[in-house]
């Protein structure tokens, strides 16, 4: 498995199952619902570790769990 990358979830959008996070490495990657681990939901501003992938789309994180939540949220 690939290393994994720290991010924090910029938008996600509930009813559609998809959004983005904007990793430390500074690449912008898309998540989408059955990436998300252990059956949790992802809001804006939590702080999340996943498996960046490319493919012909561009980049969608893989294997993502959260860590906390961001300050203020």
């Amino acid at each position: 498995m690939a290393d994994r990358v720290s991010g924090v979830v910029r938008w996600y959008n509930q009813a559609r199952g998809i959004g983005y996070i904007d990793g430390d490495d500074d690449r912008e990657v898309r998540v989408d619902r059955t990436a998300i681990e252990d059956g949790t939901f992802v809001v804006e501003g939590l702080r999340v570790t996943y498996v960046p992938v490319e493919d012909e789309n561009g980049w969608h994180a893989e294997h993502l769990t959260i860590v906390k939540h961001s300050p203020g949220t």
